[in-house]
């Protein structure tokens, strides 16, 4: 459930995407165009409820950007009306993207190009996340001591307790370094 849920959110996401966050990319960075509209128009028709749960229209343009003159598509809502204006549409292009323009966003469409990139994150990151898994202890789900207490018969060590053997002194055992004096040290006259 939780992948399918990811990637429904990464779709919507992407769909935020191409209806408002290019043309807000094009709006902030992108270079100021005026278009008009192609001979022989052709304009598509608005697939579902733009911006949040459709494509918005396009029709086909013409625009110039520096001193060559582009023929493409131009995206955006009222698409259509903003083209049958006398001076053209004011438009957006970003440059390396050819044959694209868009035309600048609403209010909410700035609020949903906000957001596209952020749903789509959202939704990859449920996708492909893993699963955390909690599991249950061996001995019935009970807690567990951490050092805090000697209450816990199955924490106890029998060489943690004071035994009187002979390693408490912490010299551990049988002869170890040093110049422990006394002994034939051999060399003797």
């Amino acid at each position: 459930m939780r992948r399918l849920l990811g990637l429904l959110l990464f779709l919507w996401g992407c769909l935020l995407a191409v209806n408002t966050t290019f043309p807000l990319v094009a709006e902030v960075g992108g270079d100021p165009v005026t278009a008009v509209a192609a001979t022989g128009r052709d304009c598509s028709a608005p697939f579902g409820a733009p911006p949040w749960a459709g494509i918005h229209r396009h029709c086909d343009a013409t625009w110039t950007h520096g001193s060559q003159r582009q023929q493409g598509r131009l995206v955006g809502a009222g698409v259509e009306q903003s083209l049958t204006a006398p001076t053209g549409a004011d438009a957006y292009v970003i440059p390396g993207m050819k044959g694209y323009a868009f035309l600048a966003p609403t209010g909410a469409e700035q609020v949903a190009g906000i957001a596209g990139p952020i749903v789509a994150l959202l939704g990859l990151s449920l996708l492909f996340a893993r699963r955390r898994r909690h599991r249950r202890r061996a001995h019935g789900g009970s807690h567990h001591s951490h050092g805090d207490s000697d209450s816990d018969p199955a924490d106890y060590d029998s060489d943690d307790s004071g035994d009187s053997g002979g390693d408490s002194d912490g010299g551990g055992g049988g002869g170890g370094g040093g110049d422990g004096g006394g002994g034939d040290g051999g060399g003797g006259d």
